[in-house]
């Protein structure tokens, strides 16, 4: 059985979802959402506060990531992908009560979850970048001595759905 948080995940993954392919953002598809959904009170209580943290904070989330993504559109990610960095994302720098390991490795887990290995690595990438800038736009990620840079390991990094 997965733990309240995890499931809170899931099920705020899967809202940002329909968010995301129906543009439809109001209350009452969120409501009509939660009311169809099987979650506990605590796993509904802790997904609401991802969905509406994220939104909130969509437009810097966004901006992170798309500089952390690097010759990437975030348009051109696939949208589970594109949640679940959102999601993290907002976990690291808005909601802030889990150490940034383990929210990564959360996020890892819904990608192996709902996309493959592949989308799991490249996610990596981009939320440990994001943990490196601690979330301050234009911020360079430190680089680790003797470590790849650029596109040296572009290959092992991309989303397996599409490319940019």
């Amino acid at each position: 059985m997965q733990g309240l948080r995890r499931q809170g995940r899931a099920y705020a993954l899967q809202l940002l979802y329909q968010i995301d392919i129906s543009g439809q953002r109001d209350e009452t598809v969120q409501e009509l959402f939660w009311k169809e959904s099987k979650a506990s009170p605590r796993a509904r209580a802790f997904g609401e506060e991802l969905v509406q943290g994220t939104l909130k904070a969509q437009e810097r989330i966004d901006a992170l990531l798309s500089e952390a993504l690097e010759n990437w559109k975030m348009s051109r990610l696939p949208v589970i992908v594109r949640n679940v960095l959102r999601l993290a994302a907002c976990e690291l720098l808005v909601i802030g009560s889990e150490p940034h390991p383990v929210v990564i490795n959360e996020a890892l887990e819904l990608l192996r979850e709902y996309m493959d290995e592949e989308s799991a690595k490249f996610a990596n990438g981009v939320l440990d970048k994001i943990r490196q800038t601690g979330g301050e736009p234009g911020q360079k990620a430190a680089e680790a001595p003797g470590e790849p840079t650029g596109s040296e390991n572009r290959a092992a990094d991309t989303p397996s759905e599409e490319n940019g």
